[in-house]
């Protein structure tokens, strides 16, 4: 057995172990689902790839078209995997089967004019120059997946954007594991593009070409695995799109914009509590802990630093927090991470990143110039 065909086999059982670990999970189980049927497809991938790289498809052609339909699901499943964590209210999405509605006439167009085919014809489907339409179905199926990638960036930009209008601090909100996975699924989708590409055209060997999507499935495989075993932050609770909002609706009128003065007071009343009371020192401050602290809405608060202080709630507080650290930088010797941890921040890698883009500066240059 050569390193390639173990490797397949390899992910493909790999896949199977965790899809079933994750449909016993019972915490974001609707979640679980999506991220194990996608499993599920990838072992039906690196399967078929096995056999293809074993020979096992020439000895048995019937073998051959059954796993076409599955690249079609993968797009859909990722899509709906990530829509479901970052969804402010999941319960509330729509219906997932319009997703595979596309996949479904699929498997149909297959069981009716490729299936029933010799043995021959899908010998040479498989290994010689495939008709023009299977080409043509190549290049909607590239397309489909490429849209869906797209989707899901887009998805995590928007998750993104909500957490810092609601976050002081990003660990234990932030689905970093997400983006590696849209980022993943992207290029194993432009790298099937490019594969295809070579075998049409034919300008270089197109021999591993072929190899391209069960290789990207099995990469896939093991770093989900990875993040699956070795990463607590893989599955966490959504933030709300207002953490105070109460259980009765409120009225209508409670988010209208502010009149002018009643938002100039609501300012105040920000800034004082962050430059006085120094909220910002709350290391696991939130938008609706603010809100109650002045006395406003998260809406209103919202509002204020949206229309008025053109900020985030993210950058709103850490601009104070990075304020703090710079002042005890050139008045004291205290270490830097103790002060980074006073001012309220909760790594030194998000101190350090915010530091640097405020300042220009690591907090050790910026010490040294306002000692000297």
């Amino acid at each position: 057995m050569s390193g390639l065909e173990a490797s397949l086999l390899l992910g493909s059982a790999h896949a199977i172990v965790l899809a079933i670990v994750l449909r016993r999970r019972e915490r974001h189980r609707r979640a679980n689902l999506y991220l194990a049927a996608m499993l599920g497809a990838l072992a039906l991938l690196l399967l078929d790839g096995f056999l293809r790289a074993r020979g096992t498809l020439l000895v048995h052609p019937h073998l051959i078209g059954l796993t076409a339909w599955v690249p079609f699901v993968l797009g859909p499943l990722v899509y709906l995997y990530v829509r479901e964590l970052t969804a402010p209210e999941p319960e509330q999405l729509r219906s997932p089967w319009r997703h595979f509605m596309v996949p479904a006439a699929y498997v149909v167009l297959l069981a009716v004019t490729f299936l029933p085919r010799s043995a021959s014809y899908k010998r040479g489907v498989a290994y010689h120059d495939a008709p023009w339409f299977i080409s043509a179905l190549e290049v909607v199926l590239l397309v489909y997946g490429i849209t869906y990638s797209i989707a899901v960036l887009v998805l995590l930009r928007r998750h993104q954007a909500r957490v810092r209008a609601i976050y002081s601090n990003l660990r234990g909100v932030s689905l970093r594991w997400l983006q590696v996975l849209g980022v993943l699924s992207a290029l194993v989708w432009i790298a099937a593009f490019v594969g295809f590409v070579i075998r049409i055209t034919e300008v270089t060997d197109a021999s591993g070409a072929s190899a391209i999507v069960p290789i990207g499935s099995a990469i896939t495989v093991f770093v989900v695995g990875y993040f699956q075993l070795g990463q607590a932050e893989i599955f966490v609770g959504q933030p709300a799109v207002e953490p105070s909002t109460p259980a009765v609706p409120r009225p209508a009128y409670a988010r209208a914009r502010l009149a002018e003065h009643d938002a100039a007071a609501v300012e105040a009343r920000i800034m004082s509590a962050m430059t006085e009371r120094r909220l910002y020192q709350r290391a696991g401050l939130t938008l609706g802990e603010l809100a109650d602290e002045v006395a406003a809405t998260p809406h209103e608060v919202s509002q204020i630093l949206s229309t008025r202080l053109q900020r985030n709630f993210y950058s709103f507080v850490n601009e104070h927090r990075i304020t703090h650290v710079k002042a005890a930088l050139a008045s004291s010797e205290r270490p830097v991470l103790d002060l980074a941890f006073e001012a309220g921040f909760q790594s030194k890698s998000t101190f350090n990143s915010a530091f640097r883009k405020a300042t220009g500066m690591t907090p050790r240059e910026f010490r040294q110039r306002s000692t000297a």
